[in-house]
Order: structure tokens, then sequence, then C-alpha cells
């Protein structure tokens, strides 16, 4: 019996591969339908249960001298570097020298209300900080430069707090600024310097590094915000000590994987770092990581998006299974591709990826109610007005957009994609009290002030 047992063992395997094969040729030709359509040019890795599945480039490195991308293509991964920054923080706490639970105050006196803040607020997105990126001004102006940390943290230190610490969830880069702060503080090194000797040098993530990388220029990716057929706009470059702690680091697919691969064998954090990084709090988000369920298992994700660059990352550790897609276009559909290659992987129907959804009509009266002044946090409003039958989006001192409606309270920007930008309007007792701006995967609230 046991030698029949193992004849149908050995007669399936070929079988089994077969099916992984075919799965990994569907993932190849999705990536290769999104390239062709201008929608994805990067680099995406797809590894199952320790065994790297696919490694492959697609589209262009540099337009003007026609470089491909491959697995060896440097990116900046923009927001993924949260995740580097919370592990960085356990590792301290691992090593006697923070708590997570410690206040803000201890490294920072001076920050207000920093004895109400604590470093699990700030990893969780619940501190309540003004978030720098949603200063317009700011996000206007040429960040090519290099600045101060002092002058980074100046953006948001005194500006009143949206809630009460550890009372809701919104998505704060800011947070993350004043991590990267307490990690030299706590270290005596730079936040670049930290990062070499703590994590990439021990794992050989030799193609990683704060900032562009000088030494392996060659592999680095050209960063283009539009990029269609025969017509490439190149992105506005970034300095690392804008993005920081939150969004400086420049990887590969391969490193990245490495990166997985020591969290999954417990190299860089033990069990018990593990668990609290995967733990998520009043959001789905615990430290550095967004966590939910997908297929019955916990999955654990992060996207990042900045100026010609943006970058997905899908992990189910009980299967040891990561997705992990680089891209060096601004308007690639990496979320997508990352949430496909998935199903496909789990052999899964696949979801459908909205389109947007037609444009309806609303009576004037309707639209009437939307009218109205909305403050995102102090001395930001937003304002709603009427032009003939078209609603008028405007943050005060910016530039004015048309809006659309989809659903009664639900409402796209006509030049922006759904995904990236959108308005939701909330109704209670009849009256329009406060409004949602949805925009790269933040929820902003605003309430009406007129």
């Amino acid at each position: 019996m046991k030698h029949i047992v193992f004849l149908g063992l050995v007669l399936l395997a070929p079988v089994a591969t077969l099916f992984a094969q075919a799965e990994i040729s569907s993932i190849d030709s999705l990536v290769a339908v999104y390239t062709k359509n201008q929608q994805f040019s990067g680099s995406i890795l797809v590894a199952r249960h320790g065994k790297v599945l696919l490694k492959k480039g697609y589209g262009l490195r540099d337009a003007i001298v026609a470089a491909p991308n491959t697995p060896g293509t440097i990116f900046n991964i923009a927001s993924l570097t949260k995740s580097f920054t919370a592990t960085l923080i356990l590792q301290l706490q691992q090593q006697g020298k923070l708590a997570v639970s410690d206040k803000l105050s201890k490294y920072y006196p001076s920050f207000p209300n920093g004895d109400s803040i604590t470093i699990h607020q700030l990893l969780t997105h619940t501190s309540g900080i003004f978030n720098y990126t949603n200063d317009q001004h700011f996000m206007s102006v040429d960040q090519s430069k290099p600045v101060s940390l002092d002058s980074m943290i100046a953006l948001f230190k005194d500006r009143p707090v949206n809630f009460r610490p550890g009372t809701k969830f919104s998505y704060c880069n800011s947070g993350y600024i004043l991590l990267g702060y307490i990690i030299e503080k706590t270290t005596g090194k730079s936040y670049g310097q930290a990062l070499e000797e703590m994590i990439f040098e021990p794992l050989g993530m030799v193609h990683s590094s704060y900032g562009p990388p000088v030494e392996k220029a060659g592999n680095l990716a050209v960063g283009y915000q539009g990029y269609t057929k025969n017509k490439f706009q190149a992105a506005g470059p970034v300095h690392p000590s804008v993005s920081f702690a939150t969004g400086a680091i420049y990887s590969t697919v391969e490193d990245l994987y490495i990166f997985h691969r020591a969290l999954q064998d417990h190299i860089l954090l033990t069990a018990g770092s593990i668990l609290q990084a995967y733990k998520k709090d009043i959001g789905n988000y615990g430290y550095g990581w967004f966590t939910d369920s997908l297929y019955g298992r916990q999955r654990i994700s992060h996207s990042g998006s900045i100026a010609g660059f943006k970058a997905h990352i899908n992990r189910m550790p009980s299967d040891d299974a990561c997705i992990i897609v680089l891209s060096n276009q601004g308007n690639s559909k990496v979320s997508d591709i990352a949430r496909l290659a998935m199903a496909l992987l789990y052999k899964q129907p696949l979801p459908v990826i909205s389109a947007a959804p037609p444009i309806i009509q609303l009576p004037q009266n309707v639209l009437r109610q939307y009218v109205g002044s909305y403050e995102i946090a102090a001395q930001q409003i937003i304002d709603i007005s009427l032009s003939g039958s078209q609603l008028i989006f405007q943050i005060r001192g910016d530039v004015a957009y048309e809006i659309q409606p989809v659903k009664p309270q639900l409402f796209f920007f006509k030049v922006f994609k759904p995904e990236q930008v959108r308005l939701e309007f909330v109704i209670e007792n009849g009256q329009v009290d406060l409004l949602y701006f949805y925009r790269n995967g933040q929820k902003i609230p605003a309430k009406k002030v007129r």
C-alpha cells in the first residue's frame, strides 16, 4: 500500500507543477496586458511556500534610452518605507532601548500634546497629528531640495490635533516622520545609517538604500508621472529628506522578498514582535502594515505612491505567499495587479476591478444642500459651490475642480481617477454636516462650518 501511495504522489507531482505553471503564466499574461495598455511599467515578484514562482520586469526603466525594467531595477518604494521604519522601532524595543508605550514627550519634550501621544499611536496612525501631506501649499512647492528634519516637523508641530489621540484612525505621514526622529534620537545615528546597519546589511539587501543609490545608479528607474505610447512625462524628484522615514527607501522586488523572508523566519523580529506588528488597532493597521483577511487567511499588505513611482506588497504569512509590484509609472495600476495576481495564485474567481460608474443627474435642490464650507483642519477650508447644475470643489486658495455625482452622496472628480480622489457627503437627521475627502487611500473628514 505504501508503494501505491508513493506512486500516486509521484504521478500527481507533474500535474501540480503544471497547474502552478499555468497560474504563473496567467499572472505573466495579466501583467503583460496592463503593460501593453500603458497601465504598468515596472517589476513583479510572486512567491509561495518559500519558492519564487515569477520575477520579471515589464516596460522601460528609462524611456529615453529604451532600457528595460528587470527584477534588479531599483525603484522608490514610497510608503512601503513605513514597514521598515516600524521594524526598526520594534528592533529597538527588543533591545530594551524604547517601548511602544513610551510617550512622545520622552523623546521630544517640546512637542505639543506629547504627553498624550504614544509611539504605539504614531505607528498605528491613531495619534490625531495633522498629516503634513494634506498641506496643499507644501504639496505644490518644489520638493527636490534638501530640508532639515526640524523644518519638516515644523510643518505639523503646531497644528491642532484632528482628534484625541487613540480615538480614531487617520493615515498620517507626520507620525512616521516623528518615528524617524525617535530612531535617530535613540540610536545616535541617522535614519539611513540605522536602516543600513540594522536591516539592509544584515540581510544582504545590497540593492536597497535610503534615498536614490549612488554606486548602483545604473539600475535606477526613472520615475514618470504620465506614461503613454511614445509619450513620457518625467516626474519631479522628491528629496529623501522630504519623504524621510515615511517614504524615502529605494529597493528592488528581489530585495523586498529578502525582507519578507526575514520576517517569515523571525530573523529581524521575534515572534512576539511580529504579532505586535500584524495586530490591527482601531483601523486595519498594525505597526507599518495594513492587516485584514483574504481567502480565510490573514493578509498583510502596504501600498506606496510618490511622484513617478508606485508600489504594492501583498503577503499571506500563513502560506509564506508574497506578491511584490514596483513601478516607475505614476498612473500604474499596481494595486489592481497585486489583487488579481493573488486571486490567480489562489485559484479564486477574479475580483471585479471597479471602473468608474456612470454619472447621474441630481436635482438642484439636492445639489444645493451640499453647498457650503467644510473645515479639514485649522485654517484649511474646502468650499463647495454650485455653478448652474455643476458642483465645484475648491480647497480655499487652490485650483477649483468640477465634481460629478455617481450616487446621490458620492462624487468623482472630472480630472482625477476614482481610486485617486473622490468625495462623499454625509447626511444625518436630514442635514449635511460632514464630508469625507478620499485621496490616494486616505479618508479625510471635513466638518461643515457654513
